[in-house]
């Protein structure tokens, strides 16, 4: 399975909920290992300027202490006190054509969070398919970001994480070049690279390393058909 098929399928996710929920807006985000910061992976309706200021502090704001004190949930503006007038209501989502929104906190089963969903919409109030739409793919956008999650602990480049799903597979560094069209020495030296970057000493610990982090492997990811299903 080529390592372009999960950013398929979450783009797909994302075009369902955004048409058939009625949700103007999308924007997923994992939290790097590395750095604690938010990075996005996908955005939608929004301008550059409020997804940066989405996925930033905003766990420091008093307008979404609810939000972060209660991971399970996904509530409106009509149900956090006082959000309509906020700080972020008035100065970054308003001015942003958004009269309504949501905010749905990713977590691992420590109750850590790994990652965040924002939907908004510009009618005042947020459509309920969309809450349901959205409530059905959190534990897939939670596998999605616990995957890439783990990725960016070892700085893996796309191509490095396409190659090292081959290596779970079993492929030879020649039958990888086949696949990929490379040459056998390029591959060598994206092998070598990631098993530098794992920590480990040859292939077959690569692959079983991956295979318990998760890496390479775009089957734990977003299936928009699955979800989509009642």
């Amino acid at each position: 399975m080529s390592s372009s098929a999960a950013p398929r399928r979450m783009h797909g996710a994302i075009d369902y909920l955004r048409y058939e929920g009625r949700c103007d807006s999308f924007l997923l985000a994992y939290r790097d290992q590395s750095t604690e910061r938010f990075v996005t992976v996908e955005q939608r309706g929004y301008g550059d300027d409020v997804a940066q200021f989405l996925t930033g502090d905003i766990d420091t704001l008093p307008e979404f202490e609810k939000q972060f004190s209660h991971l399970d949930e996904v509530f409106d503006w009509t149900e956090v006190p006082g959000f309509g007038t906020s700080e972020t209501a008035v100065t970054v989502l308003r001015p942003g054509g958004f009269a309504n929104g949501v905010l749905m906190l990713l977590h691992d089963d420590a109750g850590s969070i790994i990652g965040m969903c924002h939907g908004n919409v510009e009618r005042e109030q947020f459509p309920d398919p969309a809450k349901t739409i959205l409530e059905r793919m959190r534990p897939a956008f939670t596998r999605y970001a616990s995957d890439l999650r783990a990725k960016s602990r070892f700085r893996l480049t796309a191509r490095e994480t396409e190659i090292l799903s081959l290596v779970r597979q079993g492929l030879s560094n020649a039958e990888i070049g086949e696949t990929l069209v490379l040459s056998p020495r390029t591959v060598t030296t994206h092998v070598e690279k990631i098993l530098r970057k794992l920590g480990v000493p040859n292939r077959v610990m690569a692959a079983v390393y991956a295979t318990e982090l998760g890496l390479g492997d775009d089957r734990r990811t977003v299936d928009s058909m699955a979800l989509a299903a009642p």
